[in-house]
Parts: structure tokens; C-alpha cells; sequence
């Protein structure tokens, strides 16, 4: 018998980054994953944003920067008719040497594939000694006792079985979760395609092609958009070929990958074949995200088109999200409805994340009518492909600009934080506005020792007053200290951040969201701290994805 207080099943970069966010907050976790962990074909590429910023609290961000793709290899995106035909357009991304952080981040996303994401979260949670991951050990079952979770697991290689008692239990294991179905949850899904990745490694691909530099290409002939190439590994000259739909039934024993690399690449080339993955692209949510001690992250929960980079990093959001609330619970702080916050907030967001990457999706089909001439040398192709390489730059460029979809999430009616009665900011996919009201991402601005607002957020409640003449925060640390809360008061006069936060006294949780603000302090500071440690928030009902958008229901 084996005892831990949160057992994480699955160990894909939301398990892992469960485990980092539990393992730093000292909370002592097992995580169990039925493969070796090893990565060979990845399945993401970018870390966006919130998730860099999420790896800079760790402490591993400089990791990821130094991950072996290429920082003078360029970004860019490119329009083909095939990677050795036609360029229709372009969309400039500087290198990652190049890139400086912006405004509203101190982090910026970054290219660093599966294949090295995942050990970086692997030996940074195999730093702490109370978090242990156990791969090749599969969930064979789990049942919820009186004080927690018994569950069975089996080592795949030994054959050999034993029992683990955790307080807590987190699927976070795919799309086709067993944790999800052992508890009766339905997905309401929406079937966008069938999809194929095929794998291969091709030296001087690019010489070969006659083409300058892109980390994306997506190829567009007379017969539409229907495949994109993505370099994976320039070192390696590893690539990957994704055809967008090969139709259901597909297999990787029926594709001709062949002659989609032929058509793709717009003449014959013999490369090193390194896998094929067939898979359904959906738009899906679960009806819920946890039942009793029970709870799901990431594609266990939601499931999403890969265009626009969110679902992993929606995942591990969920992560950070359910983490401190594990970890206050856990440590007798957290109140009795702190844990029912989770569903509550990460809800909206996965619907609203899922619905945004649909539409993505479907702006890809929409340039491409009146294109038969697109591959044509004569003047009619000329004026077709300044015209569909136009429309694409512009439309589908989009796609690329997305720092309000990455940041600019906001646990609008959140039971655990309090209203101030300011209208929310516009949800602008392409543009971010920062903004300090309760439930959004508390503002990143640069302090005057260099550091970021965002570096004070982590560990517990900051209680920042703002202006030499800030009202006092006694009462606040008083109320918070008296139920075992960690709190801080940080003063800072800054002159930018008192602009940015807009109020003289602002509550940060844990998660680095806005939990309350004003410019008095509160008349019964009891009440705050009750409120915000989960000990009174009310029973809240997510709004549900038909709201959000239409999906066809699922079986469980």
C-alpha cells in the first residue's frame, strides 16, 4: 500500500505540470503514466505566454529558451502551392534572438517542441523529493473511500499490482480518459475532421525546395488548403506533415504517404519515414470537471483543434488553477467550496478556448473559391495568387496574433473573487488589454529593480497598497492570519503600476489573478478573507457549452 495526497494519473505535460505546481507548493503527489515517457513524435511545439510566465515562477523559463531549436532560425509562416511551387505570402516572425518582451509580458511565447517541454517538467519535478513519477504503471481502477481514494495500479512490465490511498485523485489523461469515463462524464463534442501527421526526416529540405526559411508552410493548390509542413527540428532536420483531412476510416496502412509528401512538396523526394498518427480533430468539453475527490485537466476535460497553440497550454492552466487550491486545501487553509472554484473558473475558459480554436479552423477554408488557376504560370495564376495570398496573410494570419487568447482569460462570476462593479474588458483574441479587475490576470509591469510585478505572485495572497498614503492592511493580515491564510502586504509607489491596477489596495491569489481591489479597506476584513480562501462561496453552475456553441452529445 502506497499513500500520497494527490495521485495525477497520466504524464503528458498537464500531469507534469500538475506535479511541478503541487511538487513547488510542497504538496507530496504520485504521478502514474502507462508509457516511458520518452517523446519521440511531438505533439505540441509552441509554449505559449501564460504558460512561459507559469515556467518563470518555476524557475525553469531559461530551459525552455535554451531548448536545441535554432534561436536565429526564423518564425515565419508561409502561403505555397507546394514547398518547392509558388509563394503566396508571408507572415514575419523575428527568431527568438530577436524577440524583446513586450508590454503586457515579461515573457514571450516560444518554440520548444514535446520532445524537450516534457523533460524540462520532468527534471524540474523530480527536484522535489515528495513527488514521484512512475512510468510504465497503468490505472487499472479507483474507488472514492471515506477519507479519500484508493486505487489499483499495475506495474505493465512486472505485471505487478499494488494499491495507492491519496486524499486526491486528477485525470489527466487524454481525450480518452478513463478516469473521466470510470466517473460517468459525458463529452459534448463536435467532429471537425480526421487528420494525419506523418513523421520523416529530410536533410536540406529547404536547398532541395529552393526555399527560404519558415518554421509553417501551408499549402494551398487548386484543390484548396489542405496540408501544412512544420519544421520540428532543424538540427535534426526533423519535419512534420500534417494533412488537414484525410476522411474518416482513414488508416495509417491505407494512406498513400507517398503521394501526399509529392503533392506537398511539389516534387518527388526519398526522406527517412519516422511515424504516421491518425487522429479526429474535435471541439469537445465535458459536462463536468470533477465528481467527489475526483477531478480532470486538460484533454480529459476539453479538446480542441491545435490551430492557435491552446490546447496544451489551456491544460496546464488547468493545472496551475486546480494546483493551489490542492495545495491550500491540503494544507487546512483552503475552505470547503475553494475546490468547487475550479469547474466555476477553468469552465468558461475551456469553452471559450476550444470554441476560439474552431473558428480558427474554420477560417482556413474560406479563401479558397475561384482558385483553379493557383498553380497556373501565366498571368491569371499571377493575379489568383496575389489575390488568395492577400486574403490568407490577412485572415488567417490571425492565427499567430493571439495575446489576448493567451492572457487575457478572466474568471468572469467567480465564487472566489469580489465584483467591483467595473464592466469587463473586451475579449479580444488579437489584442490584450491588462487590466487589474477582479477574476483577470493581475497586470505585468516592471518594477523598478528590474523585476516584474508578475515575480511577487506565487506562493500565497499579496496584498499590494499602492501610494505612499495607501490605506493600512492590518485588519486584512489579522483576519487572513487568524485561518492559517498566507498573506503579504507588499507597498510599492510606482507611478505605472498605481495606473495599471487602478485602485490602492488589490488582493493577488496564489495563481497570480485578482481576488479583490478598492481604494478603502474593506469594512469587515473577515468576510474578504472568507470569500476569497473558498469558505463561503456560493454553489455556481458553468455555463454550458450550448451556450458557447453548438456540439453534438457524446456517450460517456
Amino acid at each position: 500500500m502506497h499513500k500520497t495526497s494527490v495521485l495525477i494519473v497520466g504524464g503528458g505535460p498537464v500531469g507534469l505540470a500538475l506535479a511541478c505546481e503541487l511538487g513547488w507548493r510542497g504538496v507530496a503527489c504520485t504521478l502514474v503514466e502507462q508509457r516511458d515517457g520518452t517523446i519521440d513524435t511531438p505533439k505540441m511545439n509552441e509554449v505559449n505566454i501564460r504558460t512561459m510566465e507559469f515556467c518563470r515562477r518555476w524557475g525553469i523559463a531559461d530551459a525552455v529558451h535554451a531548448c536545441p531549436f535554432p534561436p536565429n532560425y526564423p518564425l515565419d509562416v508561409a502561403f505555397v502551392t507546394s514547398l518547392s511551387g509558388y509563394e503566396l505570402g508571408r507572415i514575419p516572425r523575428p527568431p527568438r534572438m530577436s524577440e524583446t518582451p513586450s508590454l503586457y509580458s515579461p515573457m514571450r511565447q516560444q518554440v520548444c517542441s514535446q520532445m524537450w517541454f516534457d523533460p524540462i517538467l520532468q527534471t524540474f519535478a523530480r527536484n522535489f523529493a515528495h513527488v514521484s513519477l512512475r512510468y510504465r504503471n497503468r490505472l487499472e481502477s479507483f474507488e472514492e473511500t471515506a477519507d479519500g481514494i484508493r486505487a489499483d495500479v499495475i506495474d505493465v512490465e512486472s505485471g505487478r499490482r499494488e494499491s495507492i490511498n491519496a486524499r486526491y485523485l486528477v485525470g489527466c489523461d487524454g481525450a480518452n480518459s478513463l478516469v473521466r469515463r470510470s466517473l460517468g462524464i459525458g463529452l459534448d463534442a463536435k467532429t471537425l475532421g480526421y487528420p494525419v501527421h506523418f513523421y520523416f526526416r529530410a536533410p536540406n529540405l529547404l536547398d532541395v525546395c529552393d526555399r527560404e526559411p519558415a518554421t509553417f508552410f501551408m499549402t494551398v493548390d487548386r484543390h484548396g488548403l489542405w496540408a501544412n509542413i512544420r519544421v520540428i527540428d532543424p538540427i535534426s532536420a526533423m519535419w512534420r506533415l500534417m494533412v488537414l483531412d484525410a476522411g474518416p476510416g482513414a488508416t495509417s496502412e491505407t494512406i498513400d504517404r507517398e503521394a501526399c509528401l509529392r503533392r506537398a512538396l511539389g516534387l518527388p523526394l526519398e526522406v527517412e519515414w519516422l511515424a504516421t498518427s491518425v487522429w479526429t480533430r474535435r471541439s469537445a468539453v465535458a459536462q463536468r470537471y470533477s465528481r467527489g475527490r475526483v477531478f480532470l485537466a486538460g484533454d480529459a476535460v476539453h479538446q480542441m483543434s491545435p490551430t492557435g497553440g491552446l490546447g496544451m497550454n489551456t491544460g496546464i492552466a488547468d493545472a496551475v488553477d486546480l494546483g493551489w487550491k490542492l495545495a491550500a486545501k491540503l494544507s487546512g487553509w483552503g475552505g470547503d467550496s475553494l475546490l468547487s472554484s475550479y469547474e466555476a473558473e477553468r469552465g468558461p475558459v475551456g469553452i471559450r478556448n476550444v470554441s476560439m480554436a474552431a473558428e480558427f479552423y474554420s477560417r482556413e477554408q474560406k479563401h479558397c473559391n475561384g482558385i483553379d488557376l493557383i498553380e497556373e504560370d501565366n498571368i491569371a495564376g499571377v493575379q489568383v495568387r496575389a489575390r488568395v495570398g492577400e486574403a490568407l496573410v490577412r485572415g488567417i494570419g490571425r492565427t499567430w496574433r493571439t495575446p489576448g487568447l493567451q492572457i487575457g482569460y478572466s474568471y468572469e462570476d467567480s465564487p472566489i473573487c469580489i465584483p467591483d462593479g467595473t464592466r469587463p474588458k473586451p475579449d479580444m483574441p488579437h489584442d490584450f488589454v491588462p487590466t487589474a479587475r477582479p477574476g483577470s490576470r493581475a497586470p505585468h509591469v516592471v518594477l523598478s529593480d528590474g523585476r516584474s510585478t508578475l515575480d511577487l505572485y506565487g506562493r500565497g495572497f499579496i496584498l499590494l497598497r499602492l501610494g505612499r498614503n495607501a490605506p493600512g492592511a492590518c485588519a486584512i493580515k489579522s483576519a487572513a492570519s487568524a485561518r492559517g491564510v498566507p498573506l503579504e502586504i507588499i507597498t510599492l509607489s510606482d507611478r505605472v503600476i498605481m495606473e495599471r491596477y487602478e485602485r490602492r489596495l488589490v488582493l493577488v491569489r496564489p495563481d497570480g489573478h485578482v481576488a479583490w481591489r478598492a481604494n478603502a479597506a474593506p469594512p469587515d476584513p473577515n468576510a474578504l478573507i472568507e470569500k476569497v480562501r473558498g469558505a463561503h462561496a456560493e454553489n455556481h453552475d458553468r455555463m454550458t457549452p450550448q451556450q458557447s456553441f453548438q456540439l453534438d452529445p457524446v456517450g460517456r
